[in-house]
């Protein structure tokens, strides 16, 4: 279960916005450019670094050019939809990295809770995918920025 929460990011917003993301404008490029360490961290499973991932891509979407705008805009969606899904189960990201690989479940959540997260997260993050790819290659193309590389 520790990688729950981790997988649950994943669903959302897809291999490919982890990997990279892009824009153009010097400030869009210089925010792109700053937020390689979250997106690193995010990616190589640490749970902790989800809400400075989060703001991050707050901060890529209120800067994004008009090329990569929408892109941005589905993933704020998801992201609430994400949000929305895990107040209804009652758990936040650090209750799914807490329950580590026990099934001891966080103070009133059921097992069903759970299994109701698993099948909202399921439905979560159409589209996600495209727009990761759109936002990777932008990146490349305008700000010069690979995010496929460590």
């Amino acid at each position: 279960m520790k990688r729950f929460g981790i997988l649950a990011a994943a669903a959302v917003l897809g291999t490919s916005l982890l990997s990279g993301c892009g824009g153009d404008g010097e400030d869009y490029c210089d925010t792109l450019s700053s937020t390689r360490e979250e997106f690193s961290a995010l990616d190589s499973g640490e749970v902790g670094s989800f809400d400075d991932f989060r703001a991050a891509t707050s901060d890529l979407a209120d800067a994004a050019p008009d090329e990569v705008a929408d892109d941005w805009e589905r993933i704020q969606k998801n992201f609430d939809e994400l949000d929305a899904a895990m107040d209804d189960a009652g758990v936040s990201m650090d209750d799914l990295d807490a329950m580590g690989d026990s099934s001891e479940l966080p103070e009133g959540v059921s097992p069903e809770d759970l299994a109701a997260l698993g099948e909202e997260l399921n439905g979560l993050g159409e589209g996600i995918d495209e727009s990761g790819e759109a936002i990777t290659k932008h990146a490349k193309d305008s700000c010069d920025i690979d995010l496929n590389e460590s």
